[in-house]
């Protein structure tokens, strides 16, 4: 009776935190116009653009089958952003739970989780549903396969051989998985047949779908080398025209002095230039972001009167070390880690879960990372497994537990006290977060109703032929997409704009300087052809480019 009293409790403050995250999530957060946009883009026009392996075409199917129950694209984006930030969290606390934490660790953690940026409003949930997919393959696992590890091994390499899909770097997990299940079918004298049965289903999406790793995973990590490099030599004028994301290529051959093919290519041929601009700077990049994560669970205390002023504490190394000297004195590391290591062996699966889970966000990171948080949504599953294993381990110095008097059983008036003190304390920090929820200016959801309305008449939006990326105005709006990349600046525009049939151009900000310089694209603005009306753009300052036969 009581478990099912504080499970109640628990449910009912993570529904008043979904409430208090996205009763008003469109105006709170914005429609991004990205990676996200081309995976729902593949999904709701059937992959128009050919079945790329690499870029997620399960994700997209994802958004196929939501785009059955809400056909506005738009909608569509804030009916996958509310999905996932909703039951990603009920789901962590069940996984919790059934990792045998108690409700209140699960509870605080879980609501950790809710509220980080890394949850929302992070905008690319790719990150987001494999986390929870994996939270569910593992609450089915120890609900099911308690006993039997090397099947619940079996399954979760199975997962990551489809996860893949959706990331192309959960390959690597999918390789430790199998050794790992191989280890587990000899320890536990079982039939080899599951594992050939496995790796029968691996080859057959392998040849029957293709190869989850081709020209995503070096174009990425041209593009991310080409961003730490140009942040850390701000001084290289060569690359000052350049854009990273557009001219990958080019800005890499500038930097190496010729072409490589990829990340092992450029290690071999220059190691000192992809360990000191790249692979050392996104492993400090990482250790950072981890550290942020981190800090999420000490929000509540930031909340706290005069608590606030103490946080920039937490940011100097000196703090860091002072708590690692009096952890190293109070604590004895050989008997906690005795403790520890036979919990582990009690249970292993919620530690098996959470180390694999956490290893192809990893690999991304050091592979190609540049900021981006939104790969390390697991971290939120092996942080309060691992501590809370190490916390309920903790065994003390013998000059500190001879001093300490032995617990006596704490009251049930006491207990509810207590209990009380933390409902009260998680209210409290949820209202807080409640005040932090402020309208954004949703720059890009107004741009998309704006080219709406402008393209109102367009019944067949087949018709719409924009100069823009593949994934943003044209995943909204319909239509084909030439992109930036295919025109090389300082060529003939009126030209490209005629062989590619363009019939809308909307320059924004960004693109307006990006091409600046370029003599044929001003002229082209400055003294459009006559088929094209000229508007003002959405953004000041810039101009929308319409052909006049788009609009009859």
């Amino acid at each position: 009776m009581k478990n099912r009293l504080f499970e109640g409790i628990s449910f009912l403050l993570i529904l008043v935190a979904i409430y208090i995250l996205n009763h008003q999530l469109t105006t709170i957060a914005d429609v991004h116009m990205g990676d996200e946009a081309f995976y729902l883009y593949q999904g709701i026009s059937n992959f128009r653009l050919g079945l790329q392996t690499d870029w997620g075409p399960a994700y997209s199917l994802w958004y196929k089958f939501l785009s059955f129950f809400q056909p506005d694209t738009i909608r569509l984006y804030y009916l996958n952003m509310f999905l996932m930030s909703s039951l990603s969290t009920i789901v962590l606390y069940v996984a919790l739970r059934v990792a045998q934490f108690r409700w209140y660790w699960a509870l605080y953690c879980t609501l950790a989780f809710h509220f980080s940026p890394i949850n929302f409003p992070e905008g690319v949930k790719v990150s987001i549903l494999l986390f929870l997919l994996t939270l569910l393959v593992f609450i089915m696992s120890a609900r099911y396969l308690r006993q039997r590890l090397h099947l619940a091994c079996a399954l979760l390499t199975l997962t990551y051989s489809v996860f893949a899909y959706f990331r192309p770097e959960y390959v690597v997990p999918f390789g430790v998985c199998f050794v790992l299940f191989i280890g587990a079918t000899f320890w536990f004298r079982q039939s080899f047949y599951l594992v050939a049965g496995i790796a029968a289903v691996v080859l057959l999406l392998f040849f029957g779908v293709g190869s989850p790793l081709s020209e995503k995973g070096e174009k990425a990590f041209k593009q991310d080398f080409s961003y730490n490099y140009t942040m850390r030599h701000p001084e290289d004028a060569r690359l000052h025209e350049y854009n990273n994301w557009v001219d990958s290529e080019v800005m890499s051959q500038l930097i190496f002095g010729e072409r490589v093919s990829g990340l092992s290519n450029a290690l071999i041929r220059h190691p000192k230039l992809v360990l000191g601009d790249h692979l050392l700077p996104n492993m400090y990049n990482l250790s950072v972001q981890l550290i942020s994560i981190l800090g999420t669970y000490f929000t509540p205390l930031t909340y706290l009167r005069g608590v606030s002023a103490l946080e920039p504490l937490l940011y100097r190394k000196l703090t860091w070390l002072l708590l690692m000297a009096g952890f190293l004195a109070a604590v004895s590391i050989r008997k906690t880690a005795r403790v520890a290591a036979q919990r582990v062996l009690d249970n292993p699966w919620p530690y098996i879960v959470a180390i694999t889970a956490v290893i192809a966000p990893v690999a991304s990171s050091i592979y190609s990372m540049g900021i981006k948080i939104r790969y390390l949504p697991p971290f939120y599953f092996f942080i309060p497994v691992v501590v809370g294993a190490l916390l309920v381990s903790i065994q003390l110095r013998p000059w500190l537990s001879q001093r300490i008097p032995a617990p006596k059983p704490v009251s049930p008036l006491v207990r509810a006290v207590l209990t009380l003190l933390f409902v009260l304390g998680v209210g409290g920090w949820m209202f807080q977060e409640s005040q932090q929820q402020t309208p954004t200016r949703a720059i890009d959801r107004k741009l998309i109703e704006y080219t709406r309305q402008l393209t109102a008449s367009v019944t067949d939006r087949d018709r719409i032929r924009m100069f823009e990326n593949p994934d943003a105005l044209t995943t909204y709006l319909g239509g084909v997409a030439i992109a930036y990349e295919r025109y090389k600046r300082n060529s003939d525009f009126h030209e490209f704009v005629k062989q590619n049939d363009i019939n809308l151009i909307i320059f924004r900000p960004e693109i307006m300087h990006y091409y600046r310089n370029d003599t044929s694209m001003q002229r082209f603005i400055e003294h459009p052809p006559q088929a094209f009306i000229r508007k003002l753009g959405f953004y000041p300052n810039t101009y929308t480019l319409v052909r006049q036969d788009l609009l009859k």
